[in-house]
């Protein structure tokens, strides 16, 4: 007579199956998981940089005029813009600086209290400095990074050079 079922030996080793098997599966979402996080996370660092350079693009490429400060955390720069490069009387002098960890944007250096921050959480890309200028050449480099108690510091790190057309 055959008895139908299974012996406790056939279930142990089903369960151990199953067990390792729910292990791989679930070890493997995390690490899926961990990495969407961090590439998401680079994705957004990317566009919040690009929108930060892109401004600052915009408006050092018609600088008339252009001086890095402060061992390069600093930039000051003059605009004409009404064009009247004959007349400096309507020229407006601005500047881009590093305070603390955000980047600063002054849209008019005689005018007090109108500062902006443009970007918040950058740092220095090593030992270079932020804002480097040559002749009518400027190259602009930072990191832009966030601390996150769970997946740990993430950084991207931005560059941009400028031909600022009228030096």
């Amino acid at each position: 007579m055959k008895e139908k079922g299974f012996i406790l030996i056939e279930l142990m080793v089903a369960a151990s199956i199953m067990l390792v098997v729910f292990g791989i599966v679930a070890s493997t979402y995390l690490i899926t998981q961990k990495l969407w996080e961090g590439g998401f996370t680079q994705i957004a660092f990317q566009s919040t940089g690009r929108v930060a350079l892109d401004k600052i693009t915009r408006n050092l490429r018609p600088a008339i005029a252009a001086t890095a400060l402060d061992n390069g955390d600093k930039i000051r720069f003059v605009t004409d813009p009404n064009r009247t490069y004959s007349n400096a009387s309507d020229d407006i002098t601005c500047e881009y600086y590093i305070s603390g960890t955000n980047i600063m944007y002054d849209q008019n250096t005689v005018i007090s209290g109108n500062e902006a921050v443009l970007l918040r959480n950058v740092s220095k890309e090593s030992t270079i400095p932020f804002f480097q200028v040559s002749g009518n050449f400027a190259v602009i480099t930072f990191k832009v990074y966030k601390n996150d108690a769970v997946y740990g510091t993430h950084w991207s790190s931005m560059t941009t050079s400028i031909d600022m057309r009228n030096i």
